[in-house]
């Protein structure tokens, strides 16, 4: 399987586009994908963080998933004992990212700082699959959130596939993440 995955969202055309292209095509889009960076001043830096090798921010790239949502939502169900609210996802072939596409497993850096340039590496769509297993970063932050009593940020712990710009979604199909691989 050679897909990666981003979290359905309303579009304003036929691709996702990195979240500052919103500014001038969605407005209001735009103030609703930059005001999840407001909640702590560690977030307040991220969107201006530079991703080395693509001279782009954060906010200006889009954001894919390399695991499965399936994989996700199974460990949340059983980390949780309980289903994760519905939620749909695109599932995007990799042979329509866009050239320059990047993945980021950020291990060394936290959130809000600079990010280290080994963090960074090329995507090669030729040899990438699909990931059917969370890694165990994100385990570890599930049984966290658990712990505490809070749900969401499911993705933390799991590597970025970086896109320096448009994704075109012809291609692209829906799933929900309860569907099994």
């Amino acid at each position: 399987m050679n897909l990666v995955f981003h979290q359905r969202v309303d579009l304003v055309g036929a691709a996702l586009v990195p979240a500052s292209d919103l500014a001038s095509i969605d407005p209001a889009g735009y103030a609703r994908a930059m005001a999840k960076y407001e909640d702590t001043p560690e977030r307040q830096r991220l969107k201006e963080t530079e991703i080395p090798g693509l001279a782009r921010t954060w906010a200006e790239v889009v954001f894919l998933s390399p695991v499965h949502p399936h994989a996700i939502w199974r460990a949340w169900r059983e980390i949780r004992g309980k289903e994760p609210p519905r939620a749909e996802f695109w599932a995007i072939p990799v042979d329509d990212l866009p050239a320059g596409t990047v993945v980021l497993d950020r291990t060394v850096t936290a959130t809000g700082d600079p990010i280290d340039a080994s963090e960074v590496a090329p995507f090669h769509p030729p040899s990438f699959v699909t990931a059917t297993e969370i890694p165990a970063g994100n385990r570890a932050w599930l049984e966290e959130m658990v712990r505490r009593g809070v749900s969401g940020a499911w993705f933390h712990g799991i590597p970025h596939v970086l896109a320096p710009g448009a994704v075109p979604l012809g291609n692209a199909r829906v799933i929900g993440w309860e569907e099994p691989i």
